[in-house]
């Protein structure tokens, strides 16, 4: 009897967990639109998922906006880079069958242009990285413009993100667009790639050069004139990759960081602090409680005591209420509602190992890797980013310049993470409006001048 109860128990979480699943995932991205169409005075418009069937579209100029289906074929959306309303623009596909063609644009004057879709063949496959498979799309550009090949390519190396590259990512389209062929791959543990999902900066960028390996075996690719494009993490990660392989032409990194990942955990809480007009004395308060953290998750020490107590005596602290809720360790440790004991369970899971491999290596200093690179690299850095500690980068890679290593950078003042422009609303929210609009063409004139078109 005891057995049968067990049994049915069993069944009964087996079905719960399936209707959960089936409830709570992800809705597939609709990619049957995506890739780079041209309107009729030669402007380029990249079109890709957003989520779901919600598409973005992005422009070579940096205007972006969201697109909502409200039919099979057609959508609106509003201005900026997320609203919806009031509507400006509504698009409408060509028919069943034809969607290969273009659409119809129906923008804020009433004005109807008409755009045609690029012809960018495009190869889905699967290439090994150790013992897993990774899956990734090669987008080649368009003959007639740019001739039978072989291209200079592009890889991209993805973020922290834990969605598919190959449905979501509008790089390839950009590139080839423009062009260069550009592969880009589910990163292991997303979309349809093996592997479980982690933030191993040294595992990352293996499969990186295993992505680089497959393409010099493809036909249409220049072997020679491989660059890597690595974004927000995957400024980590393509130095590094680029090192370990040894022949990359270039390494285009947009919005990365030059500090560990302690230094940027650091800056989410220190950006916090100087948002909300706090100083040096809530900064070092912070630290100190910070450095508790650092000494129990990178150096596996056990001072949780010690942080319970501290966070206790901070609650009445200006300091604590600056840094809560903030994008750091420290701020989701202040901001919290669970037990400390849950907390440590909680981040236990969260930055566990599988094996032998750390989930992310929170010390891996980025300076040593661009110390002994000799490829040529361009950063492009926003000068009011949120997320990833600018001015800090900025003096690591001035400290490179100043040692003669072929580092380039541009900073965007006035831009966000992603290189995205922004309005500053009265609620101290920012409502973002779309890209700088010299980012994409300061890719593709780095692209050209460093791959010799």
């Amino acid at each position: 009897m005891k057995k049968k109860i067990l049994l049915g128990i069993a069944a009964l979480a087996l079905i719960v967990g399936v209707a959960v699943y089936a409830f709570t995932r992800p809705e597939p991205a609709d990619t049957r639109f995506s890739g780079a169409y041209a309107l009729a005075d030669g402007t380029l418009v990249f079109v890709t998922p957003r989520e779901g069937k919600v598409l973005r579209y992005r422009m070579m100029n940096g205007e972006g906006a969201v697109l909502w289906p409200t039919g099979d074929r057609e959508y609106e959306g509003g201005p900026g880079w997320a609203e919806r309303e009031p509507v400006v623009n509504h698009v409408k596909f060509d028919g069943a069958g034809n969607e290969r063609n273009g659409f119809e644009w129906r923008r804020a004057d009433d004005k109807v242009v008409r755009a045609r879709r690029i012809d960018l063949p495009e190869r889905i496959a699967t290439f090994p990285s150790g013992d897993i498979q990774l899956r990734g799309k090669l987008v080649l550009p368009d003959a007639s413009t740019y001739g039978a090949g072989p291209y200079p390519t592009v890889v991209i190396v993805h973020g922290s993100e834990s969605y598919s590259a190959v449905d979501h990512y509008a790089d390839p389209y950009l590139y080839a667009a423009n062009g260069f062929a550009t592969l880009a791959f589910d990163k292991r543990g997303t979309g349809e790639s093996g592997g479980e999902y982690l933030q191993n900066f040294h595992v990352l960028s293996d499969d990186v050069v295993a992505a680089v390996r497959w393409l010099r075996t493809q036909p249409g690719i220049d072997g020679d004139r491989i660059h890597l494009a690595g974004f927000s993490q995957g400024g980590w990660i393509a130095p590094l990759a680029a090192l370990k392989d040894g022949n990359i032409r270039s390494v285009l990194v947009g919005y990365g960081v030059m500090v560990p990942v302690t230094g940027e955990d650091r800056w989410g809480y220190f950006y916090a602090l100087q948002q909300k007009g706090l100083g040096d004395d809530a900064v070092a308060a912070a630290d100190r409680v910070n450095a508790l953290i650092e000494d129990i998750f990178d150096r596996r020490q056990d001072r949780w005591s010690e942080l319970g107590s501290m966070l206790d005596a901070g609650r009445s602290q200006p300091w604590f209420e600056g840094v809560r809720g903030s994008d750091s360790m420290l701020g989701k440790a202040t901001d919290t509602k669970l037990p400390l004991w849950a907390l440590r369970s909680y981040l236990w899971w969260r930055t566990r190992s599988q094996g032998d491999t750390p989930f992310i290596d929170r010390l891996y200093d980025p300076v040593q890797t661009m110390q002994k690179l000799q490829t040529p690299s361009l950063w492009l850095l926003g000068g009011e980013d949120s997320s990833a500690p600018t001015p800090w980068t900025l003096r690591e890679l001035g400290k490179l310049q100043a040692e003669g290593r072929p580092v380039q950078v541009r900073v965007f003042p006035d831009a966000d993470h992603g290189i995205l422009k922004f309005e500053q609303q009265e609620n101290g929210e920012r409502r973002f409006t779309g890209l700088e609009p010299d980012y994409y063409p300061a890719q593709i004139a780095w692209l050209r001048e460093h791959s010799g078109t």
